[in-house]
């Protein structure tokens, strides 16, 4: 088991894990976006500014001033004014010093409470002049109509979101503007489908099956077949299709999968089973977990110690019988996967999955390592 703990380490995090700063990492970033910058590329010097974050690493002016840079470019005037706080916090440069005024004298703060699946749309009747203003409204606007809210900067003047008229005021504090349900007027109706898309895994996998103590007896007087314990290595696989039905966060769906699991040795069991299950999708991470029904076909070698019809335990000994049989039952069965690798429409997973079900007489259980595709969960990345 000890290489099972290794690769969930590595793929969930384990408290603690990957804190340190990546040295190497964060100064191959830091060139990629003083070059990104210096072509122009704005869009790639924001997403470097993501990345250098990502590093745990503690990020200087010329990264901080980069990225306030960036933001201003793309419209995120709130996001230009932190980084500009945090690089004149730094080095106290004039220039930083009279951007950050600017900001303050032409800007206000508001906090558009809207709601994802039926999202507002922001206007202004007269739209600024200044190319910068623009950008930030447009920006907004942007951010509105991906998740229904906006917490940010927009230039002073009068606005619409929804049914609702507000007017922002420069270099006022946060003003909350609640639209949420009011009105189905200036909204865009989100789909009742957040995503759709198909589910398939397949990776080693163990079963077993501990020997029951509940004896069976048939009309006969002899005893029914009952196999030793049992447990077995081999593989697991399954198909199917989930969907996700919610905007906030983290998104909630349903699965449903058709699944296979095999355990291959001097016993040989196959089993089968349907299982739908509620999905939670915390950012890369997936965890699903609900209901299943199973049928499992075994053969092999061996049955319970308590085995009595008649038979010459000096010849016919219990671990030597051979038996085969169906068994089926409900059960259930859960799953934790990690988002390693992103197809568009599809994210390649790593995950640990167990189930557990019954026949009524034993049970049955199994785990496994598997690796497959599910749906992305599409996120609007502001």
């Amino acid at each position: 088991m000890g290489w099972v703990l290794v690769v969930m380490a590595l793929v969930l995090g384990l408290p603690g894990a990957a804190m340190a700063c990546d040295n190497a990492e964060f100064l191959r970033i830091t060139e990629e976006q003083k070059k990104l910058a210096a072509r122009n590329a704005w869009t790639g010097v924001e997403r470097a500014y993501g990345n250098l974050i990502g590093t745990r690493c503690e990020l200087q002016f010329e990264q901080h001033f980069l990225g306030a840079e960036s933001a201003r470019q793309l419209g995120k005037t709130w996001e230009q004014f932190e980084r500009l706080t945090q690089a004149h916090a730094l080095r106290p440069e004039p220039s930083v010093l009279d951007s950050l005024a600017a900001i303050e004298e032409a800007y206000g703060r508001v906090d558009i409470q809207g709601d994802p699946r039926r999202r507002p749309e922001l206007t202004r009747p007269e739209m600024p002049f200044a190319p910068d203003e623009r950008k930030g409204i447009e920006w907004a606007q942007t951010v509105m109509s991906e998740t229904g809210s906006f917490y940010g900067m927009l230039p002073a003047g009068k606005y619409l979101v929804g049914p609702l008229e507000f007017t922002v005021v420069a270099g006022q504090p946060f003003e909350v503007i609640a639209v949420g349900n009011a009105s189905k007027v200036g909204t865009n109706t989100a789909s009742l489908l957040r995503y759709l898309a198909p589910v398939i895994s397949i990776g080693p996998a163990f079963l077993g099956t501990p020997q029951t103590n509940r004896v069976t007896t048939l009309a006969d007087g002899g005893h029914q077949f009952s196999p030793d314990g049992v447990f077995l290595s081999g593989f697991s696989a399954q198909v199917g299709a989930e969907a996700g039905f919610t905007y906030s966060e983290p998104a909630l769906g349903v699965a449903a999968t058709l699944g296979y699991r095999g355990g291959f040795g001097v016993d040989v069991f196959h089993g089968v089973n349907l299982w739908v299950a509620a999905v939670a999708r915390p950012g890369n991470l997936r965890v699903a977990l609900g209901p299943q029904y199973q049928v499992v076909a075994g053969r092999g070698t061996g049955v319970a110690d308590w085995f009595d019809r008649g038979q010459d335990p000096t010849t016919d000994r219990n671990g030597d019988i051979r038996y085969a049989g169906l068994a089926w039952g409900p059960g259930v069965q859960g799953s934790v996967g990690y988002g390693l690798l992103d197809f568009d429409a599809l994210q390649g997973v790593v995950e640990l999955g167990g189930s557990w079900h019954s026949d009524g007489a034993r049970s049955y259980f199994g785990f496994g390592l598997r690796v497959g595709i599910v749906p992305t969960v599409p996120r609007f990345e502001g």
